[in-house]
């Protein structure tokens, strides 16, 4: 009968356990990169026109095209939540939309000067090129952008800090131009 209590599998063990310790408690990674959004703005207590503008791809996606909207904030409605609702919802003439019809609005989340932007599930299937990745991002970016007191916009992922969508990074935020 072999023996399997020899010093060497004890040493063995010791060392191994050593080394995971080791792992967990050195590993950057071991907290969840989960972000708490708790939003910070204050929302309108009644009825409130805004005009917004909206940033859309130009039909040959060469550019952006601004569109201006009016718009009626209901009480308690984020201007930056509705400012994307419109932005989804397509261009009212001339332009080419951001994404395809019937796909849901990000959620928008400002805490201090910088806007949360938690693109659902369906952003990440799109099958966009670098070209469509660059004006989807960059046109809710700017939208946003031309809210103040916006001055960054990061993007998550279906609540996770989002690394790109396929061609295009987004680990460093969306700043405004200075």
């Amino acid at each position: 009968m072999k023996r399997y209590l020899t010093f060497w599998n004890v040493v063995g063990v010791v060392v191994l356990l050593l080394g995971l310790l080791v792992f967990f408690y050195s590993s950057p990674n071991r907290h969840s990169a989960v972000v708490n959004l708790p939003q910070n703005v204050e929302l309108p207590e009644e009825p409130q026109e805004v005009e917004l503008r909206l940033y859309f791809a130009k039909p040959d996606a060469s550019a952006f095209l601004v569109e201006r909207r009016t718009v009626m904030l209901e009480p308690g409605e984020s201007v930056y939540q509705r400012a994307l609702d419109e932005l989804v919802k397509g261009p009212g003439r001339t332009g080419a939309p951001l994404v395809p019809e019937g796909t849901p609005a990000p959620t928008v989340f400002v805490r201090d000067r910088v806007a949360y932007v938690d693109l659902p599930g369906a952003y990440a299937q799109l099958g966009y090129g670098t070209t469509g990745e660059t004006l989807l991002v960059y046109g809710m970016a700017y939208t946003l952008l031309d809210l103040k007191p916006i001055e960054e916009v990061r993007y998550l992922l279906e609540g996770e800090p989002a690394v790109t969508l396929g061609h295009l990074s987004l680990v460093e935020p969306v700043r405004r131009r200075r």
